[in-house]
């Protein structure tokens, strides 16, 4: 009975059994994925939240469910939220969000915004239910580095003040953790960032794959070419530097994305949909 499970915030040296927790949550999700310590304070880091607004469902002393609430301003975002397998169909993923909606009232958002891969159709429709609407859609691809001799616009390094400036209103119609300001600070840190007149990217390698965390084009330029420029200098930089698979994540899922895929032998590999709730 939901009566015995108590929702409460995150206390100190709970952490790692909430790792646990997490393990047992995604080994069946749409995309299995294995949390460590580093790996979650990282991404908490990458998006502004914070340890102490994790609330967890307890259970005889277990932790079997959490959601994750980020709060910037007016605006709130679902980090992550599940259930562990054999808890499920019990209500309690429904209870968690209800319970992470009243967190994000009470500290002054009236937005509240997540994202669910498609297919996945048990958390699509129970968000559904609690009343969220469909926002916009996401793309994740992956694709092949590759050698150009050369790229229309010619890239320099950028600062962090270029990349701010040029990220806020590139990303100002993204998915709302990559339009935040720490999404790009944190990410910016362990890539390598280059301008251009109107545009900016971001190349990273980790081992043997390549990584395009942000590319951006500020609206009045788009169409112009710069997009596809950039796309050219980041696939030939991560070429140059040992990549042999490359991956774009959360792009917009419009006919210029698209076609800028296609131009380059990208295959969608994700699609998520954004959703949002007024509170």
């Amino acid at each position: 009975m939901l009566d015995y499970v108590k929702i409460r915030p995150l206390e100190r040296g709970e952490l790692d059994q909430l790792i646990d927790a997490q393990n047992l949550i995604f080994s069946d999700y749409v995309i299995p994925l294995k949390s460590t310590r580093e790996f979650f304070l990282d991404f908490l880091r990458s998006v502004g939240g914070k340890l102490e607004n994790v609330l967890i469902a307890v259970e005889d002393g277990a932790i079997i469910g959490y959601v994750n609430p980020v709060i910037d301003g007016r605006e709130a975002w679902i980090g992550g939220v599940g259930v562990v397998p054999d808890k499920r169909r019990r209500g309690l993923g429904e209870r968690l969000m209800l319970k992470a909606e009243e967190f994000s009232k009470r500290r002054g958002a009236d937005m509240l915004f997540l994202e669910v891969i498609q297919g996945n159709n048990r958390a699509y429709e129970m968000y559904r239910k609690l009343g969220y609407a469909d926002n916009k859609t996401y793309l994740t691809a992956e694709g092949r580095p590759l050698h150009f001799a050369g790229f229309e616009l010619r890239p320099e390094k950028a600062t962090m003040s270029d990349l701010l400036f040029l990220h806020e209103k590139a990303y100002a119609d993204s998915c709302w953790q990559r339009r935040k300001k720490d999404s790009i600070v944190h990410s910016a840190r362990s890539a390598e960032c280059y301008k251009v007149d109107g545009g900016f990217v971001l190349v990273r390698r980790v081992d043997t794959s390549g990584f395009v965390p942000f590319l951006g084009v500020l609206p009045e330029k788009r169409g112009k070419g710069v997009g596809t420029s950039l796309a050219k200098f980041a696939l030939n930089r991560l070429y140059e530097l040992g990549a042999f698979k490359v991956t774009v994540y959360n792009v917009n899922d419009d006919l210029a994305t698209t076609r800028l895929l296609d131009k380059f032998d990208f295959a969608v590999t994700l699609k998520q949909v954004e959703m949002v709730k007024k509170l």
